[in-house]
């Protein structure tokens, strides 16, 4: 009995290993299959950097088959400049232009530069990828190619220039690697075209290498890096070598840089061969790029690894109603606190830093030769932070005037249903600005209290559904001194606003101020804007005309002198990014 049981716990254990043994085979086998199937196939490396620009330069990368890339590029003036002019706030140039993917390796591109009134333009070939698997290349290489063409109307030592004159070329090879997740690198070796040089004795073609690279700290923000070499004999005199380091954040089909530079130019000729700014003696320029793609036909990859969906999408929409146990408030009146020129009845939550960014260009009466005002910008860049959920404080600066502006902002009631039912949202706003722009009044020079505004606003709103606010908003705007003895100090205007949502993350936008009879400046007109508002993850876009310049109270409500029948109308844009100090909390 006892050598049964022996013979049958043997079998057992023999039995048991075999089929381990088989399972370990299975394993290998399965193993052994995978690494064939891979090496079958070509693994193309995806995102050796997050968009076609590094910084001012472009990379390795082509934007997809059938996208097109929306390209804003903005440099502030110096930091050398000091306090009076905010460091070089004052100041700005402007690059916009549209890039697009004909096939998935070749694309084209158009752009105009406030900066000596350039058009440029490119074409753009990826001739090797970065790949592993059945083809391996070691590293990516794009061919670029461009052109421009300076319109700014200037002589030459009393000698008009000819058309060919004003036309430059640039020639460049872009060869980058992605050596894992986190890091990648290029080389751009580059050749410069001149038609016509600015001193004798420089050759036509000038030469320069150029070494960039982004690391990536987090699966959305990346560090970046670019530096161009210009070499001995191949340069013009009283230049510098272009450098410029940058903070990257992606999000949805936004990517918005922050970057130093001492270069002013974003087109090859100016940042590679005409920069005269340098880092030791504080020629350095605060700037940002935004990169916005648009899907004109669904793009595909060249691997499966990512689909285009996942590459271009949106989040989907997370706004929810806000609500306690039996009262249900209404959430997102607005998107932001700003409408278009004015504030919105909402207010930023608490913990949440909101960077606001205000640009308006010139009017568009201004003509082809300033490309419709592109060529004259004012600027406003505020900071709103949420105290409470229903108390808000800001600051901010505008290039306009010089101006400086702060707020307090109450939301009083909140919109709501249920056990507490309020049918509309009130929000209290108290703002005071600084003019700082050095100026005299008859001769008579201001005095400092003479600078200040003062501001009360009461804002009402409903949300009606999903697609459709609306808000009136009374006004008195206080001045310290006004311009003549027939205006009173205290100036009364009525707005009203709406905004209509089009889809989840778009919406168009209107806001309107009726100034009251005797209670206006002379020469003034009532402000109009109209806008659209796009939304993705921690941002939210305005694009908008509007007759006035200003962005605050005082300017845009009592100061606006220009009529949309006649043409002065300035295109403008607003960029609203929030920050998350400490996680909000829901109404209670």
């Amino acid at each position: 009995m006892n050598v049964r049981k022996i013979i049958i716990t043997c079998c057992s254990l023999l039995l048991a290993s075999y089929c381990m043994a088989q399972d370990v085979n299975l394993d290998s086998l399965l193993d052994v299959e995978m690494d064939k199937k891979t090496k079958d196939q070509t693994q193309y490396t995806e995102a050796t950097f997050q968009t076609s620009r590094l910084i001012n330069g472009h990379t390795v990368e082509t934007t997809q088959k059938g996208v097109l890339d929306l390209k804003v590029q903005h440099r502030f003036g110096t930091l050398n400049e000091g306090l009076y002019s905010l460091f070089g706030l004052d100041e700005a140039t402007m690059r916009i232009g549209v890039d697009y993917g004909i096939t998935n390796r070749f694309s084209a591109g158009i752009g105009r530069s406030t900066f000596e009134k350039q058009y440029d333009g490119f074409l753009k070939y990826r001739l090797l990828w970065q790949s592993t698997g059945k083809h391996v290349m070691p590293v990516s290489l794009t061919l670029l190619t461009t052109a421009a063409y300076k319109t700014l109307k200037e002589n030459v030592d009393s000698v008009k220039l000819n058309n060919s004159d004003r036309w430059y070329f640039g020639l460049q090879a872009l060869i980058a690697r992605k050596f894992n997740s986190s890091l990648s690198l290029q080389l751009m070796p580059t050749m410069i075209h001149y038609n016509l040089v600015p001193v004798s004795g420089i050759p036509n073609n000038l030469y320069s290498v150029g070494i960039g690279g982004r690391l990536k700290l987090t699966k959305h923000t990346a560090l970046t890096a670019e530096y161009y070499y210009q070499l001995p004999g191949y340069k013009l005199p009283d230049t510098y070598n272009s450098f410029s380091v940058g903070y990257e954040i992606e999000t949805g089909g936004h990517v918005f840089q922050l970057h130093l530079s001492n270069s002013t130019g974003m087109v090859e000729r100016p940042f590679i061969t005409e920069t005269n700014g340098r880092w030791g003696k504080g020629d350095i320029h605060i700037g940002f790029n935004i990169s916005r793609v648009f899907t004109v036909h669904r793009a595909k990859t060249l691997s499966q690894n990512i689909t285009p969906a996942e590459r271009w999408s949106v989040p989907a929409d997370t706004t929810s109603n806000i609500s306690d146990s039996t009262t249900q408030y209404a959430a997102a009146t607005f998107k932001t606190d700003h409408l278009i020129n004015g504030h919105s009845v909402e207010t930023t939550q608490k913990g949440v830093l909101d960077v606001k960014i205000q640009h308006r260009f010139g009017a568009l009466n201004q003509g082809f030769y300033n490309w419709f005002g592109l060529d004259q910008a004012t600027e406003r860049i505020g900071f709103d932070y949420g105290i409470s959920k229903r108390l808000e404080i800001g600051l901010g600066r505008s290039s306009f005037e010089k101006e400086y502006d702060g707020f307090l902002k109450y939301r009083l009631l909140w919109q709501s249903r249920g056990e507490k039912t309020t049918p509309v949202s009130v929000t209290l706003l108290t703002a005071a600005s600084v003019k700082t722009l050095k100026e005299t009044v008859d001769s008579v020079k201001i005095q400092t209290s003479d600078r200040f505004y003062f501001t009360y606003q009461a804002m009402i709103a409903r949300k009606f559904g999903k697609a459709f606010s609306f808000q009136v908003s009374p006004t008195l705007i206080h001045y310290n001194i006004v311009p003549d003895s027939e205006t009173p100090n205290d100036l009364i205007s009525f707005g009203l606003g709406a905004r209509i949502q089009l889809t989840p993350r778009s919406s168009l936008l209107a806001e309107y101020f009726y100034q009251l009879p005797g209670r206006k400046l002379p020469g003034t007109y009532n402000s109009f804007s109209i806008g659209y508002e796009i939304e993705t993850g921690g941002h939210v876009f305005h694009f908008h005309f509007t007759n006035s310049t200003g962005m605050t109270e005082r300017t845009f409500i009592n100061e606006t002198t220009g009529q949309w029948k006649d043409g002065d109308i300035h295109f403008g844009f607003n960029i609203a990014r929030v920050f998350t100090v400490k996680k909000p909390k829901t109404v209670e």
